[in-house]
C-alpha cells in the first residue's frame, strides 16, 4: 500500500467516523427531547386530575406578627423573598423581628464575613 492510499484511507476512516458520532448525536438529541415531552404531558395529565378531584378549600387567615417599626414595604419584601427562595414548601412567614445587636464589633464582624464568604 502506498502513502497516497494510506492517507486517503485514513481521511475515509475519519470523515465515516465523524459522521457516524453526528447522526448518533443527532437521534438522541430527539429522543431525549420526545422523553422529555412525554413525561411533560403525562405531568400535566395527572396534575388536571389533582386539581379537579380535590375541592378547593378556603386556606385560614393567619396574622403575621411583626415587631413595632418595621415598614409594611420591608415584610413584604421579606416575605417575598423566601417565597423565591424555598417556593411554597416554606409555608408562610408567621412572624419578623429585628435581630439583636452582635457581640463583636463593626470589625469584627467585616472580618468574620471576608474570612468565611464562600467561593
Amino acid at each position: 500500500m502506498s502513502l497516497d492510499q494510506k492517507i486517503q484511507l485514513s481521511v475515509i476512516v475519519l470523515l465515516t467516523g465523524l459522521v457516524v458520532v453526528f447522526i448518533v448525536l443527532i437521534f438522541l438529541t430527539y429522543v431525549i427531547k420526545g422523553y422529555g415531552r412525554v413525561l411533560s404531558g403525562l405531568q400535566t395529565n395527572s396534575d388536571d386530575k389533582k386539581k379537579t378531584s380535590a375541592p378547593l378549600a378556603a386556606a385560614p387567615v393567619q396574622l403575621l406578627s411583626v415587631q413595632a417599626g418595621i415598614p409594611e414595604e420591608t415584610v413584604a419584601v421579606i416575605s417575598a423573598a423566601v417565597y423565591a427562595l424555598y417556593g411554597a414548601s416554606a409555608g408562610r412567614v408567621t412572624g419578623i423581628r429585628r435581630s439583636s445587636q452582635p457581640s463583636r464589633s463593626a470589625w469584627g464582624m467585616a472580618g468574620l464575613l471576608e474570612n468565611t464568604r464562600p467561593f
